[in-house]
């Protein structure tokens, strides 16, 4: 792999990650696809050493349906772990042959890179427990720097985005505005991060509807309108009168419930958390959604809110790397399905959370931890779990502002 050297826009807290190997309390390699790169295949193809060569045969399989530079060959998984981890759940890839051995996935994981207007970006992907930590744990919020001399490969580069910087032709050439006011009001906290979510809600709809209007030159006066209503507190109070609709966030739980079963799920972590969501909320086909409502509502009370209130920072440094690492909000077809698929993200954390937090009588830093952590790892290594909930909210018409805002509220 040629690594060069360029400069980018990173997040303060990637000069302090470095992996704790046998020390995680999760395997990165453990439960999914690992892809090796074409180079790192014809690599394994001409290595000496007898040992590794005769492992590297067994366990490397090439893949001849739909071969690809970044997807020539792939390692078999043996009861959901990796063959080339020791009983330290070291790499022997990389103790026996070296780090110039390891594919692209292994070498640059959590790191996750693209490419804006020829400046790379890069973030860490939470489904590494340690990546989570540092991401998610900093009372002060995420802030980001220009870095030099940071080495990359064009095959690790998931997004390259070039925006039009003269003139507007398409609402994805704003996209460095939409990004930077979207994470300006989620660290806006002179106001809750739900009133916050709200405001991007109603920004992201008034965007929608210029874009169907064909209006897409008026979207920089309505960014820079919502900009300066924050400052002069337009916004205060006006949450106060959104109705509850805690059937719409109960029934997704329901749905979670059944999803689970059906989908191939390898993540022990998350499917322990699931079992304390569900418990907690005793979900089961018993319960009346009468009794599930209240079950929610005092879980929330006694148990969910009294821990936010003094760490809903957590959830504000998820919302800003989700932001940052998705290049939201052209990761959809349309700004406002950014938008939803954020708060579908949200809300199925603190759905969760709610529920584990009823079952453990509390909520601590780890639990949380261990939540966004697997839920990230199952949902970005397991996509259809997380796109057949989008197809459920897409198919009962969930994708509007009203319901986003019960979602955000709840």
């Amino acid at each position: 792999m040629t690594l060069k050297t360029v400069d980018a826009l990173v997040p303060e807290y990637l000069k302090h990650f470095s992996c704790i190997g046998s020390d995680c309390e999760d395997t990165c390699c453990a439960g999914w696809r690992v892809t090796i790169d074409d180079e790192t295949y014809k690599k394994y193809k001409r290595v000496k050493h007898t040992e590794m060569k005769k492992r590297l045969e067994k366990n490397i399989v090439r893949n001849r349906s739909n071969p690809s530079k970044n997807n020539a060959a792939k390692i078999n998984m043996y009861n959901l772990k990796c063959p080339f981890l020791d009983k330290d759940s070291l790499c022997d890839i990389h103790s026996k042959l070296g780090e110039e051995y390891l594919s692209d996935t292994c070498k640059f994981y959590p790191r996750v890179d693209s490419l804006v207007n020829g400046i790379l970006e890069r973030s860490l992907t939470l489904s590494c427990p340690e990546a989570a930590r540092l991401v998610l744990l900093n009372r002060d919020g995420i802030k980001f720097e220009t870095g030099k001399n940071i080495k990359t490969s064009i095959n690790t580069i998931l997004k390259s985005i070039n925006s039009n910087m003269e003139e507007i032709t398409h609402w994805t050439d704003l996209f460095n505005e939409f990004r930077y006011i979207t994470i300006y009001i989620l660290q806006y906290r002179k106001v809750s991060l739900v009133e916050r979510l709200f405001i991007l809600g109603m920004l992201y709809n008034e965007i929608e509807e210029a874009i169907n209007k064909g209006n897409i030159t008026s979207i920089p006066d309505i960014l820079g309108k919502y900009l300066n209503s924050l400052e002069i507190a337009v916004f205060e109070g006006a949450f106060n009168n959104i109705s509850n609709r805690l059937d719409i966030q109960l029934q997704l739980s329901r749905e979670i419930a059944i999803l689970r079963l059906k989908e191939g799920i390898s993540s022990t972590r998350y499917l322990d958390c699931s079992r304390e969501m569900i418990a907690g909320l005793k979900i089961n086909e018993h319960v009346t959604d009468e009794e599930l409502k209240q079950i929610y509502e005092e879980a929330y009370r006694e148990y969910y809110f009294p821990f936010m209130e003094d760490h809903d920072y957590i959830l504000e440094n998820y919302l800003v790397n989700y932001v940052f690492k998705n290049c939201m909000p052209i990761d959809s077809i349309t700004p406002f399905e950014s938008f939803s698929k954020m708060i579908l993200h949200y809300s199925l954390i603190k759905l969760h959370l709610v529920g584990m937090a009823n079952y453990h009588k509390g909520l601590s830093i780890n639990l949380v931890i261990k939540l966004i952590q697997s839920i990230s790892k199952t949902y970005e290594h397991n996509g259809m779990f997380f796109y057949s909930i989008m197809g459920l909210m897409k198919e009962k018409e969930y994708m509007t502002l009203p319901f986003m805002s019960f979602l955000i509220k709840n």
